[in-house]
């Protein structure tokens, strides 16, 4: 093991495009069906739970955005569903019991079913119309990995813990499929294109072991007082900080728990001296900038994931995270965050959302951190 597993991160990288790209797409007649189910439905329902829950609301947003007006996303599910609906359900295991139950509903209702899953043999796949099988480890495989990695001896969670490749292999299919309806391009040559963009990136493990260094301690009863995380994000940058806040909440021992918010949960949060917002925001302006400025004042520390490095953000923070990929847009109405027709125009939170899961992998490294442990804080619900 990497005596400072941040220097080991833009390697990681490397390793986890790989990881993203070793395997095969659906074929081309199920991508054909499901290009049609798309165009021909009156209405697109896309539903998860927890990160393929994020996966099934970039969808919908992006196939709004293409003009599909009759879209649903996760948080906006039908009370009731007809016969002419389309469904997509996300779910590495294909138990997930929330997307279970609604799949079936909109099953018996009529509704075309597709299913998008790692478990090819699940409740989910047995009342689906059409299945996408996306490689990624299931729930059944955490016990045999689990002991398979303590016989060698590695006592921490992997590059792609729980449900990650599934999720990244399904975000990145979905996007190839977005540009696929956008520019009638064939889908591997888009799935290529988006993970060659994020290949032309190296993070740096300087800036990343910056920001490990402000990140509060996890709760435990030897560090009682510790400080909260809070990430703030608007659009597609705030599914990423979605993601980033799911896992980082996973990411601590038996004993501790690790305070993770991300600042549009239901409730009031409040922030204070000791605590971290890490900002995520291509441009470094606007909104995310004043919430910026407004969490310094309460006395937190503030990291700044941006693409550019004269930002009002970039300038107030206590820590820089640089990564190329965001153009700014000005359009009339336009009033912040953006998210564009084209997925190659998102390869800033991309290559952020591959650049945090590489973190997540070092911080478990230097915290001891196994996957197990990771998966007992995994919620109950999803």
């Amino acid at each position: 093991m990497n005596s400072n597993p941040f220097e080991a991160i833009p390697e990681d990288y490397r390793k986890l495009c790989d990881l993203i790209g070793g395997f095969r797409l659906p074929k081309e007649k199920d991508i054909n069906e499901l290009v049609n189910l798309i165009e021909s439905s009156d209405r697109i329902i896309c539903v998860g739970v927890g990160r393929s829950g994020d996966n099934a609301d970039t969808l919908a947003r992006f196939l709004r955005n293409l003009g599909f007006e009759k879209m649903y996303g996760p948080e906006e599910i039908p009370y009731v569903f007809k016969s002419s609906d389309f469904v997509l359900a996300f779910s590495g295991s294909g138990t997930t019991t929330y997307t279970l139950q609604t799949a079936k509903t909109a099953k018996e209702a009529g509704a075309r079913v597709l299913s998008l899953t790692s478990n090819v043999n699940s409740p989910l796949t047995e009342i689906s119309d059409h299945v996408l099988y996306m490689p990624g480890k299931t729930k059944v495989g955490h016990e045999e990995d689990y002991f398979g990695r303590q016989i060698i001896g590695v006592v921490h969670a992997p590059l792609t813990p729980l449900g990650t490749l599934y999720e990244l292999r399904t975000l990145f299919f979905e996007l190839s499929l977005v540009t696929t309806l956008a520019e009638k391009k064939d889908i591997q040559k888009c799935f290529e294109e988006l993970l060659s963009l994020c290949k032309d990136f190296t993070p740096s493990s300087t800036e990343f072991q910056q920001l490990y260094d402000l990140l509060p301690k996890p709760r435990s009863l030897r560090n009682p007082l510790t400080g909260k995380n809070v990430v703030i994000g608007e659009g597609l940058s705030g599914m990423v900080g979605r993601f980033f806040v799911t896992r980082l909440r996973h990411c601590a021992k038996e004993d501790e728990e690790r305070e993770c918010y991300f600042w549009k949960d239901r409730g009031s949060i409040s922030i204070k001296d000791g605590d971290l917002t890490l900002v995520i925001s291509g441009s470094g302006e606007n909104i995310p900038a004043q919430l910026a400025e407004k969490a310094k004042g309460k006395g937190a520390k503030v990291t700044a994931i941006t693409s550019y490095p004269s930002s009002t953000l970039a300038s107030i923070a206590d820590a820089r995270l640089i990564i190329p990929g965001r153009t700014i847009q000005k359009m009339r109405g336009l009033r912040s965050s953006y998210l564009p027709t084209n997925p190659k125009e998102s390869i800033f939170e991309l290559r952020t959302l591959l650049s945090l899961e590489c973190f997540i992998y070092a911080l478990a490294q230097r915290e001891g951190v196994t996957e197990r442990e990771m998966w007992e804080k995994h919620s109950d619900f999803i």
